[in-house]
């Protein structure tokens, strides 16, 4: 069961009711909407998963909704329109959309553009996650595992590793040793949550002040770096 919310803008119902039920089948959340001025105001307090948006409809026309949205949002945006010239197409693409579909479409065809659009986001956000992070002059690199100091390799331990990551994914957060050990080291291991504070000393000792790890008396310790 996807837990995606897509919210569809066309004032044809029959095409409208056909899609929802499509879309449904595959196990989105699926909300219709066949006015263009109620379709902005929906926005206002709604941010669903993805747009499918007709461009003809009632008050205010699919490009100025999609105009409006991108000046707060990059959710996903589907145009399906029955206006199939190349400037119309272009003009949809140009304002945000990332995908233009004409009508007549197969409903088969739509949903497959539609988990196309997710995954292909699914992916640039976890390429962008996995992205080296700078601190000062250091560079972590999750995907390799290595974390360097003016380009010289610097070794850490697996786990000094994956706290120091923690650490860096969580900026200006106190967190208590017993919840850096369950998520550093797993619900399923037991030990002393010592280890947490020897792992703390390690990197101190192995990354200097570039560690930027601080001691919250009687809490934890908190990431203080600022990272680019």
């Amino acid at each position: 069961m996807n837990e995606k919310e897509i919210l569809i803008v066309e004032d044809e119902t029959d095409l409208a009711e056909m899609i929802e039920k499509y879309l449904e089948k595959e196990g989105y959340a699926v909300t219709t909407i066949g006015n263009g001025r109620m379709a902005q105001d929906y926005l206002k307090e709604h941010l669903p998963s993805m747009l499918i948006l007709d461009l003809m409809l009632p008050e205010v026309d699919g490009l100025e909704i999609l105009s409006q949205l991108r000046r707060v949002s990059t959710i996903p945006v589907i145009i399906i329109s029955a206006k199939e010239s190349e400037f119309d197409r272009v003009l949809g693409l140009k304002l945000g959309a990332d995908d233009y579909i004409t009508k007549p479409f197969s409903l088969k065809e739509l949903v497959v553009r539609v988990e196309t659009l997710f995954r292909r986001i699914q992916y640039e956000t976890e390429i962008k996650e996995k992205k080296p992070r700078i601190i000062g002059s250091l560079s972590l690199n999750p995907l390799s595992r290595e974390i360097r100091r003016n380009g010289l390799n610097i070794e850490l331990t697996a786990k000094e590793f994956d706290l120091f990551l923690f650490f860096m994914e969580h900026p200006k957060q106190v967190f208590s040793k017993d919840h850096l050990y369950e998520q550093v080291w797993g619900f399923d291991q037991y030990g002393d949550t010592n280890t947490v504070a020897v792992h703390v000393q390690k990197l101190r000792e192995k990354l200097g002040d570039d560690s930027h790890i601080t001691t919250v008396r009687g809490v934890g310790y908190r990431f203080d770096g600022e990272i680019r």
